[in-house]
């Protein structure tokens, strides 16, 4: 296995499995990291013909692997229409594991973000992991592990995932975009929150310009230039208006940030019931709530709670990216 370098050491877990492989496994972390990929290789080295517990690229089961036409490995995720993983889908999945494999080898299953199954499809989810089929392995992976239930987790042998550290980051990132400057690069990160993949995909897609135009949204919102009604209408048609939420918490941690430590600003205790009202809007933005009043809400709080002499613009994009990996930030999560 080639990993992205910040994954060396989840390859060199998986491949200290290969004399004692579990029936399931669960890859945790963030998105942004490849986690994805990474349990496709997994599977792929599970389902060479050269059984040596690293894919070889160039047997038939490696080939049919790589057309999609692996008649062994089975990949469920959310469709794209829905919401949720059925009841359905894992049953149907579930019949496949206990069928005779094709090739003679073991059968992989690949559940996607696993915290999406409702609660019907985790309790016949529950029942494979206590009895699994022979030669099985189901292979999960989760961007939050918080929301599965203990009795899964329980019978997974976990492989977490983590960010790297800002110079790993933007030595890599540097190298996949050589065109980007440095303050872009960071601050992709930041926006980010230090996964290398969605950084790069943050710039391939110019979805700075959508931050830069939100920001500029804000300093026409407190010089009485716009209203919000209107604001909102420009950001219910970005690309991704759900980053907005987003934005607006890494504000909330900037602004926290030039009080504690730059002293810049005198700290407002009211900061951290606006990131919990963000992340609030979030939960309920998923759902079937009016997107214009979740976003009106969030702005109005914002300019409740915002102060008239800080600036919306930091730029100490280095300081603040490595605030979000301590403690202090761990905390505030509320």
């Amino acid at each position: 296995m080639n990993p992205l370098p910040w994954l060396a050491e989840q390859s060199t877990q998986w491949s200290q499995q290969q004399n004692r492989l579990s029936h399931a496994y669960l890859l945790a972390g963030s998105s942004g990291l490849g986690i994805t990929d990474f349990a496709k290789q997994m599977a792929k080295d599970l389902l060479c013909q050269q059984g040596s517990f690293n894919a070889c690229q160039q047997c038939q089961h490696c080939n049919l692997f790589d057309k999609k036409k692996q008649p062994d490995f089975f990949h469920l995720r959310v469709q794209d229409d829905k919401k949720e993983i059925s009841i359905a889908q894992v049953r149907e999945l579930i019949t496949k594991l206990y069928a005779t494999s094709h090739q003679g080898g073991y059968k992989v299953a690949l559940i996607e973000e696993v915290e999406k199954l409702n609660t019907a499809s985790f309790n016949s989810l529950l029942k494979t992991l206590e009895e699994p089929a022979e030669h099985t392995v189901l292979i999960l992976t989760t961007h939050k592990v918080n929301r599965l239930p203990a009795t899964i987790l329980s019978r997974c042998r976990k492989i977490d995932f983590i960010c790297p550290m800002l110079p790993e980051a933007m030595q890599w990132l540097s190298q996949a975009l050589p065109q980007a400057d440095t303050p872009l690069l960071k601050k992709s990160l930041r926006v980010n929150w230090g996964a290398p993949l969605k950084a790069k995909d943050w710039i391939e897609n110019k979805q700075f310009e959508q931050e830069a135009e939100w920001q500029a949204d804000l300093k026409s919102l407190t010089a009485n230039q716009q209203t919000v009604s209107q604001v909102v209408a420009k950001w219910l048609k970005f690309a991704q208006p759900e980053e907005v939420f987003n934005y607006f918490y890494l504000w909330s941690i900037s602004a926290v940030r030039a009080a504690l430590y730059q002293q810049k600003i005198a700290y407002n205790p009211n900061w951290l019931l606006f990131q919990k009202m963000v992340l609030q809007a979030q939960e309920v933005w998923r759902g079937n709530a009016n997107k214009e009043l979740v976003l009106e809400s969030v702005c109005l709080a914002w300019l409740e709670h915002q102060l008239p002499d800080f600036d919306v613009n930091n730029k100490n994009e280095e300081n603040v990216f490595n605030l979000l990996k301590g403690p202090l930030i761990r905390g505030f999560k509320v």
